[in-house]
C-alpha cells in the first residue's frame, strides 16, 4: 500500500518494505509537484521492490566501474596469467567506453565501440579480450554487484566480416 502526503508544498510516497531486526523498514521519496506524480513514482518504486528488481541507483562511469571491479572481483577471482591478459586490455576499452554511464551504456555503443577497437586492435585475439573483458565486467555489474538491471553486452558479438590478413597487407601497401 502505498501513502501519500504533502510535506512543505511537496508530495512524498511512502511504502512499508516489512521488518527488519524488529523494526518497520519504510521506502519514501519526496520533491514531487503533484500528488498524482508522487503516486506514479510511488508505484513504480513498490512494483520494482516487489519484483525484487530493486537495482542501486549508479550514477558512475565505466572507467570508474572497471576499477572498482578490478579492485573487488577481478584481482580475488581470476588466475595471474588471465588477469595480467585482461589489463592489457582496460586502458583500451576506459578510452572507448570510459565516458558512459554504466546505466545509460546500450548494446549498440558496445558494438559502436568494439568496431572503434577493431581499428586500433592489431590481432582477433586481442579484439577477443576487449569483447571477453566488456561482456564479463558488464554481467558482473549485472548480475554480482546490481548496478545495472540487464546486460547490455549479452549479445556482443565480433563481426565476422572482420579480415585480419586484409588489414594487415593493406599496412603494408601503405608503407
Amino acid at each position: 500500500m502505498i501513502n501519500i502526503r504533502k510535506r512543505n508544498n511537496l508530495y512524498e510516497y511512502r511504502f512499508e518494505a516489512g521488518k527488519v531486526n524488529g523494526k518497520r523498514k519504510q521506502i519514501s521519496k519526496s520533491g514531487f509537484k503533484t500528488k498524482r506524480d508522487a503516486y506514479i513514482a510511488g508505484q513504480r518504486a513498490y512494483e520494482e521492490f516487489i519484483s525484487g528488481e530493486n537495482t542501486k541507483d549508479c550514477n558512475m562511469l565505466y572507467s570508474e566501474y572497471l576499477d572498482y571491479w578490478m579492485r573487488e572481483y577481478f584481482e580475488i577471482n581470476y588466475k595471474y596469467s588471465t588477469a595480467k591478459r585482461y589489463k592489457e586490455s582496460f586502458g583500451n576499452i576506459k578510452r572507448g567506453l570510459g565516458n558512459y554511464k554504466l546505466s545509460a551504456i546500450t548494446s549498440f555503443c558496445l558494438n559502436k565501440a568494439l568496431l572503434r577497437l577493431y581499428q586500433t586492435s592489431t590481432t582477433k585475439e586481442a579484439l577477443r579480450n576487449y569483447q571477453k573483458v566488456i561482456k564479463s565486467s558488464l554481467r558482473d555489474a549485472t548480475y554480482y554487484f546490481g548496478f545495472i538491471k540487464y546486460n547490455p553486452a549479452a549479445d556482443l558479438q565480433i563481426p565476422r566480416v572482420l579480415s585480419f590478413e586484409l588489414k594487415k597487407q593493406c599496412r603494408s601497401c601503405l608503407y
